[in-house]
């Protein structure tokens, strides 16, 4: 077979649906591997963002061993009324893993992989998406995996935070809006409605996407054509009540969430907006500083995401080519990304995390790009030589995230050397603590830890950390007034603190780096 007909049968065959699934299964499989999942399946909890990931683990751990009611989850920091009621997203997921926990037993790798498969559920929606409406299984591959070599998705989508689930589901909820706006048919708008509702319970930033599709809505109603053939909107009664359904439980829900927070302990979790007018210039010059260092090593390549500009370049310059409903969507999802960072522009000089939700705009970018090219440059949509350098460049980009990732896992690295130094320790103490008499259900304040729940999670005893206290030794003091009856320094730093000594004069215990002292 000549090289010309080898191309000629390619082309052809570029599109397989009954097979592909199957093929992508073993893509995810093998970039997994790449990324050294196996491994980081089992790892206990560590590296950026600890903190937060406790936080997760706390109140899945408090589901499991204190038989919390749902509407009612704690942590295992106390708080300022000791009882360590909180609450920030829907516990739809904490709740889930506690009562696997309850069957399986504690442990952490069964959390990990409930969100990894909820986080290729959604990659596997993405890829379903794009070869419906491209009829092209292998571009479909490219553009989906894509999402699997940014560094900041790779690493949360093996990991305890609630912002990777969130995006999953309004995957999937993107994915049946644009079933309805093909078929018409309502069914696929409720599926798209349920899955954006508990996506929205779990993180608000995930409706980033369905608010776009509300601008279509509205768009249509002030008789915007966004299909030439008919109305995707053809009941906006019926539909409008669907989206107000949604909204209203995400209002409900939220409203508990501050009464709840009000009612016990509050400024644990944020509930609300960070926006950029609330900071100095110098916070927003640091913060934009640091926004160019997650750009260079965090959220893709910096050329992929110059690519991804190139492509919303190209879009604007042939937008009256474009499928006007997946145009429309484009430029609303863009203003509504737009919006987020001024709205939380604060946190987005530490917290990676924060953008997780942002991501969805990739897909609905790259989907109204190949639609165009599909349609209007149908020479290069087809070029086997195109979708070669694409599949080679999206190689380097895993190769890029898999470098990211051992940098995150790295021991002695800036992301886990307090792990490795500090707080390694409590994930082994709970024996030794048994030994020398400390019982499980004794409160203690862990003076070292300046986070909410980390030290305090990882040797499951209830108490308070320096998040509290602030160095503070009446404070201190007030904790012991609630019960506190020991004292751990994992830190020796710590003892430079004034006053410290008045409460370190009875050590009973030391397990490695950390010193115990009855209060």
């Amino acid at each position: 077979m000549s090289v010309k007909n080898l191309i000629t049968v390619i082309k052809a065959n570029s599109f397989f649906p009954k097979h592909s699934w199957w093929v992508f299964s073993i893509c995810l499989i093998i970039t997994s591997f790449t990324y050294d999942y196996q491994d980081v399946l089992f790892r206990p909890t560590q590296s950026i963002h600890q903190w937060r990931q406790c936080d997760c683990l706390s109140i899945t751990m408090n589901y499991y061993q204190d038989n919390n009611p749902f509407l009612q989850p704690s942590v295992h920091y106390l708080g300022a009324d000791g009882t360590g009621k909180t609450i920030s997203e829907c516990p739809l997921i904490y709740y889930s893993v506690a009562s696997l926990w309850k069957v399986f037993g504690h442990h952490e790798f069964i959390y990990r992989m409930l969100v990894l498969l909820i986080y290729f559920i959604g990659l596997f929606s993405v890829f379903k998406l794009f070869e419906n409406k491209l009829k092209d299984s292998i571009w479909a591959m490219i553009c989906s995996l894509l999402l699997f070599t940014s560094p900041t998705l790779v690493y949360y989508a093996n990991n305890f935070l609630m912002d990777i689930p969130a995006l999953s589901l309004a995957m999937v909820g993107l994915y049946f809006f644009f079933r309805f706006e093909q078929s018409g048919s309502n069914k696929f708008l409720y599926w798209s409605a349920l899955f954006y509702t508990i996506a929205g319970l779990l993180k608000v930033s995930a409706l980033l996407s369905f608010a776009a599709i509300i601008g279509l809505f509205a768009l249509e109603l002030v008789n915007v054509t966004l299909r030439s053939d008919r109305k995707v909107f053809h009941q906006p009664l019926k539909q409008a009540a669907v989206f107000a359904g949604v909204l209203l439980i995400q209002y409900a829900w939220y409203s508990y969430a501050s009464f709840y927070n009000a009612q016990f302990n509050s400024g644990n979790f944020l509930i609300g907006i960070l926006p950029i007018w609330e900071m100095d210039s110098s916070a927003i010059q640091t913060t934009l500083s640091a926004i160019g260092d997650h750009m260079q090593w965090s959220y893709f390549r910096l050329e992929t995401q110059i690519l991804l500009l190139l492509t919303f370049s190209f879009i604007i310059v042939f937008f009256k080519r474009a499928n006007k409903a997946a145009l429309y969507l484009t430029l609303i999802a863009s203003a509504g990304f737009c919006a987020y960072v001024v709205l939380f522009f604060n946190p987005l000089k530490d917290h990676d995390y924060y953008t997780v939700n942002l991501f969805i705009l990739v897909p609905i970018v790259l989907l109204t790009f190949f639609d165009v090219l599909k349609t209007q440059f149908s020479s290069s949509f087809s070029s086997i030589i195109l979708k070669v350098l694409a599949i080679a460049f999206l190689i380097h980009n895993v190769d890029f995230a898999r470098r990211r990732m051992i940098g995150r896992y790295n021991p002695d690295g800036w992301t886990n050397a307090n792990y490795t130094h500090n707080l390694r320790a409590f994930t082994e103490i709970e024996p030794y603590l048994e030994a020398i008499g400390v019982r499980p259900n004794e409160r203690v304040i862990s003076l070292s830890d300046d986070h909410i729940n980390t030290s305090l999670y990882l040797m499951n005893h209830k108490g308070w950390t320096n998040y509290g206290i602030y160095n503070d030794m009446t404070r201190l003091q007030e904790k012991i007034d609630q019960g506190a009856k020991y004292l751990f320094i994992s830190d020796t730093t710590t003892y430079a603190i004034p006053g410290i000594e008045s409460f370190t004069s009875n050590k009973v215990g030391q397990y490695k780096n950390i010193d115990i002292y009855a209060l």
